[in-house]
């Protein structure tokens, strides 16, 4: 009986080990929230990929951390609803990060859909950003509406995590320079709104 109790306990804890990291795992707690808010007070329209980097935490955790109000989750499922709710965009920025290495490609968001023979969403090929994506490995999505360097600026954009907190890619929907036209933006809000009303691996904030 004591072999057989090691045995399942050795098996759970292993188990535990292999099994990927749930999106609920990356939500910041009181601690991390009040470290990510004090660094943005003094850094303010800092990416979140290079606060994630000089914090140490992963970076899903530091947009959970955002002052109220600055972000909004939702689910990796609701992915399909968000990229065609980004379609309406002029333009966006796109930042994928690879190792060291900053990938920035303005476009505007192309229509797609999921293939019908793969688990790959296909991106139409009528903009600058064409591609292959694979939504069913994203664990979270965030909308973050946040202050810029100065305040004629305002950091906007949905960003796309995987299981390990970590970024798949992010499209910001301005760059450096002023606001867009409020009718611009207008756009940007009914995709904020539409994440806090989607299901959420976390508690709306």
């Amino acid at each position: 009986m004591i072999r057989s109790g090691l045995i399942v306990v050795f098996a759970t804890a292993w188990t535990a080990l292999l099994s990927p990291a749930v999106a609920s795992d990356f939500c910041a707690d009181t601690a991390q929230s009040a470290k990510v808010q004090a660094f943005y007070a003094e850094h303010p329209g800092t990416m979140p990929v290079i606060a994630a980097r000089r914090l140490g935490l992963a970076e899903a955790v530091v947009v959970s951390g955002l002052a109220s109000g600055q972000s909004a989750s939702a689910s990796g499922t609701t992915f399909a609803d968000v990229w065609s709710a980004m379609s309406k965009w002029n333009r966006a920025n796109f930042l994928i990060m690879k190792g060291d290495n900053v990938f920035e490609i303005s476009s505007a968001v192309g229509t797609g859909k999921p293939s019908s023979t793969s688990k790959y969403y296909n991106i139409s090929y009528d903009q600058p950003l064409r591609g292959h994506l694979r939504p069913d490995q994203y664990a979270s999505i965030y909308a973050v509406d946040m202050p810029g360097e100065s305040a004629e600026r305002t950091v906007r954009g949905v960003l796309f995590y995987d299981q390990d907190g970590a970024s798949v890619f992010g499209a910001f929907f301005s760059g450096e320079g002023p606001d867009p036209a409020p009718g611009e933006i207008r756009k940007f809000d009914a995709v904020m709104n539409l994440v806090k009303a989607s299901p959420s691996f976390g508690p709306k904030r």
